[in-house]
Formats: C-alpha cells, structure tokens, sequence
C-alpha cells in the first residue's frame, strides 16, 4: 500500500510554489512557536501572504494528503494561481490535473449552474471548501442552503446517468429544475445516510471518498460536530483527524481504524461504501477491523437476495433509514410486515404509490437500475410527471 501522504506541511507548499521566501518563513516560525499562532496566519499578518492563496494553499495540503494529486502538481497549481490570480479549480484545469474527484465536482457543477440553481462565483466558493473540508460538493451546497437536498440528490443522480449516456445534458439540466421548481412539502428529503452513499457512489467517488465523509456516512461523527471540527481544523493548519482526537469526538484507535480504510479505500481493496459498514459495524459492536471486513463480505453476500419494496424506497431517496428502522421494529411486535408499515407511515397519494410499485417492479425485473428509479420517482414526487410510468421512460428512451 502506498504510504500516506499526511505529513505535507503548508509551510512546505508555499515556500516551493514561491508564495512565501524561505527567509519569510523561517521570520515567521519563532513568532508561530512562540505565540501558539498557526505559521499561515503569521504570514498573513505579516503581509507576506494574501488570505485568499493561503485558503488555495490549505485546500492544496488537503488534496495531497488524500492522495488525489501529487505534491508536485499541488505546487504547480499553487503557482499558477499566484501568477495568473485564478481560483484552483480553473489552474487544475488549465494544468490538465485529472481526477475523478475534481471530475465529479467540476461536472455536477456545471449542471447545478445551467439549472440555475447557483452561480459561478458561489461554485467557486462551494470548491474550495469541498476540497479542503474533504465533504463532496453537493453536501457543502446543501448545508449551506444554497441548494435543498432534493436538488442535490437528483443533481448527483442525474449526473450519473447522463455520464451513462441514460440522459442527455438538457434533460439531466430540466430534471434539477423540475425539483428546484416543486413545493417543499412535495419532497420527501433524501437524509438517511443510506441513500446519500449510494448517490455518491452512482455519481463516481467509489475511489475516492475523503476522510470526512468516511467519518459523517459511518456515524462515526456528527454532522455539526464535524463542520465545528473541519473549521477548526483549517484555522488552526491541522489535520482533521488531529482535531476530531483533539475535541473527544474520535479516539487515536478509531481514527487510526478509519485512516486504514481510507487507505484501503484509495488502494482499490474496500469499496467506499463497505468501509462505511465496517466503520460503523467496529463502532457499534467493539469487533476488530479485521473482523467487520470479514463479516461485511459475508453480508455482502446474503445482500445479493431482491430487495423489499420498503428497502427500495429508501435507496430511491423516499424513506429514512430512521423511518425504515423503525417500521422493521414494529413488524416484529405487530407481526406484519415491514412494507404494509411503511406505506402507512409515508402516506403517498394513491396514485404515486402504484407508480412506485410498478417502478419496483421493473427494478426487480432488471430493467430499471435504482439510479434511474430513484430519477423517476424523484420527479414523480416533484409534480413533473404524471403519465404513467411507460410513457415516462418513453420520453427517456428506457
């Protein structure tokens, strides 16, 4: 496996890239160690360094310590956007740095733009802070109200299928629009962690998932206790795991366990999505790593029976994993079963629920993937459609 890449300092970039002289730096070090002042921020007060290339510099430090560039394209990147006084994303651009994790964000990005559902300028932001905190740029959008997260769900399932050639950029643009354009109260959020995992492996991250939200989608971390963390974290110029150990959120043996999964998760041994199971499964029953990946396999291997109709609407955004869990308990005292519940509980109008059964049954068939019936369903519930669902993979070509 290859060695982590965690111990790159700022310090280090900064200096290499040219941002900052070697002198400036070694005037800036005694006043950091004396004062108990992040070496970044001295710089900044000492106006050898603008705010704006230290947050580059820092999102920079955070990539190459994911290992989803290289310390020397870090530098080249850092350079350019000091010599031309561009954001990153357009030096990594510019540099031809390919990634699929700059792939998927630049990508969704340009749909949430043509949507109309933010702009320019606010993707640039919403970059940065995907690329330093190590969360995936629809979450960042969706915490920070810019988007519901309805609109980032179908952004994330409507950018997969157009890469699948399943829709064409017009309709994948129409899609978000068609959510953006609905009624709060006609969406149901997509907020069991469940289907934000599964959104994010439809639209390409299986190989590259960030160390945070390893953390967030395996419960291991709150979400506000994160983003507490994560700001602390670029403040202070101190990795995140440091920190979460730091503020009692995480143990030393809980990060070191979720570092090896990210590890393993970026050497292509662990899918993204079983590190998240084994992470949550080492949480909650004090079992060994090696252990929760063993019995993660053996899951995964029971897993390959059809799914119910209850597990299917939860994959397609329509249940919470709160909601189904609780359904699941009280199938057993009241001796019914877990799908009758939960179409009590979700209360869809007539109409829907046999349009999101004839939708399963196509699933269950193999001729729809849960991409594309979490898509239908999604804009059946936002009001756009309301043919049948025949017709409504007729407009598709399905």
């Amino acid at each position: 496996m290859q060695k982590r890449a965690s111990q790159i300092l700022v310090g280090d970039l900064l200096v290499k890239s040219e941002l900052v002289s070697l002198p400036q730096l070694a005037d800036a070090m005694p006043v950091a160690l004396k004062t108990g002042v992040p070496v970044g921020r001295v710089l900044i007060a000492s106006a050898f360094l603008s705010e704006e290339k230290f947050k580059q510099a820092l999102s920079l430090q955070s990539l190459v310590r994911d290992r989803l560039i290289s310390e020397e394209d870090a530098v080249a990147a850092l350079r350019l956007v000091a010599s031309e006084s561009i954001d990153l994303n357009l030096a990594l651009s510019k540099l031809g740095i390919k990634s699929e994790f700059f792939d998927h964000a630049n990508k969704l990005g340009e749909i949430l733009i043509s949507a109309g559902a933010i702009d320019k300028t606010t993707l640039e932001q919403a970059l940065t802070a995907s690329y330093t905190t190590g969360l995936q740029l629809a979450r960042i959008l969706a915490l920070r109200g810019i988007v519901r997260e309805q609109t980032a769900f179908i952004a994330l399932i409507s950018q997969s299928l157009l890469r699948d050639h399943k829709l064409t950029r017009e309709q994948a643009v129409t899609a978000v629009q068609t959510v953006m354009a609905a009624k709060a109260d006609n969406c149901i959020s997509p907020n069991n962690k469940g289907v934000l995992i599964a959104a994010s492996m439809t639209a390409g991250l299986a190989s590259s998932m960030r160390l945070g939200e390893l953390l967030l989608l395996s419960g291991l971390v709150a979400q506000a206790d994160l983003l507490k963390a994560l700001e602390k974290g670029i403040s202070e110029e101190v990795p995140l795991g440091r920190i979460l150990v730091r503020m009692q959120l995480l143990t030393d043996v809980e990060l070191n366990q979720a570092l090896t999964l990210h590890d393993m998760i970026s050497a292509g041994t662990v899918a993204a999505q079983d590190a998240t199971y084994v992470l949550a499964s080492v949480k909650a029953s004090a079992v060994s790593l090696s252990k929760a990946l063993s019995q993660a396999e053996q899951q995964k291997n029971e897993n390959a029976r059809v799914i119910s109709f209850a597990e299917f609407l939860a994959v397609c955004g329509l249940l919470s994993k709160a909601d189904f869990n609780e359904c699941r308990k009280e199938a057993v005292t009241r001796d019914k079963s877990v799908d009758d519940l939960v179409e009590s509980k979700v209360q869809f109008e007539h109409s829907f629920t046999a349009f999101a059964k004839q939708t399963y049954f196509y699933f269950q068939s193999k001729r729809l993937n849960d991409e594309q019936c979490a898509f239908v369903l999604q804009l059946r519930l936002a009001g756009k459609k309301n043919e049948d669902l025949d017709e409504v993979l007729n407009t598709f070509k399905w």
